[in-house]
């Protein structure tokens, strides 16, 4: 569906909704005495920042119900349980399904799952060996996501301010002085069409993780899973031309983002 109107310059903003200020967390792992250590720090960690948490802890995938999943903003999942019916990315799966906003950490040994993650947009991978490290610092960066993930972005169609959530923008495109929204939630896709310019989109939409990556194209880093010299792809399958110019650049700023 394409709706289409003037975007003023008073019609783009965003704001911040915080849902709740409780954080609810799964975590599953079978190493009961990992699972106790990991929901102690999640549950320090998140004090530390001022933010109450209620922390689930599972030591199987099958014990966690639909209104738990339902419930999540944060999951901590191992990837494969000894002698489990499913692994962690069946779990997250499910959550995807029905929390398009909540953040996905795999705590795993195994670095070589990473590549499946792109499925269901997870937001780090956490080495077990690397726990100690780096755990109170992904979360940190987990509640700065979901701050993003919760803000949104105001645009007026036909009459009407919409509010659009920055993680549902995959990308926006451009073509002389119109711009294009494409959006999505969950299975739905939509499209919303206005009058503006590219470059004023870009200079608001920067600091909540937007990169240029062409002349066309500004896109959502969320959802940005490959990014090449001559072409991006994004987690819904969609494929976008990359500009050679300032590409060295711009891949330096989009690995910064994702933390590498």
């Amino acid at each position: 569906m394409d709706e289409r109107n003037s975007l003023s310059q008073d019609t783009i903003g965003h704001c911040v909704e915080r849902k709740s200020a409780l954080i609810r967390v799964i975590i599953c792992d079978d190493d009961s005495t990992f699972l106790n250590a990991l929901k102690e720090t999640v549950e320090s960690s998140l004090t530390a920042l001022g933010i109450p948490p209620k922390v689930h802890a599972y030591s199987a995938f099958e014990e966690i119900g639909n209104p738990i999943l339902a419930s999540c903003d944060m999951a901590f999942l191992d990837i494969d349980l000894n002698n489990a019916k499913y692994n962690g990315f069946d779990v997250a799966r499910k959550l995807r399904a029905v929390r398009s906003d909540a953040v996905i950490i795999f705590v795993t040994n195994y670095i070589e799952y990473a590549p499946e993650g792109y499925e269901v947009q997870a937001f780090r991978y956490l080495l077990k060996k690397d726990y100690n490290q780096k755990l109170k610092d992904y979360i940190t960066e987990a509640i700065k996501q979901l701050e993003v993930s919760r803000q949104t972005f105001k645009i007026m169609i036909n009459g009407e301010l919409i509010d659009l959530s920055f993680d549902s923008i995959l990308y926006i495109e451009s073509n002389l002085r119109t711009v294009t929204i494409h959006v999505q939630k969950g299975t739905m896709r939509k499209c919303y069409s206005c009058y503006a310019t590219l470059s004023d989109l870009e200079e608001k939409l920067e600091p909540h993780g937007f990169l240029r990556i062409h002349k066309s194209y500004l896109v959502n880093m969320e959802h940005l899973k490959k990014y090449q010299c001559k072409e991006a792809l994004l987690s819904d399958g969609t494929l976008l031309r990359v500009s050679e110019k300032n590409y060295a650049k711009k891949k330096k700023k989009y690995l910064f983002w994702r933390g590498c």
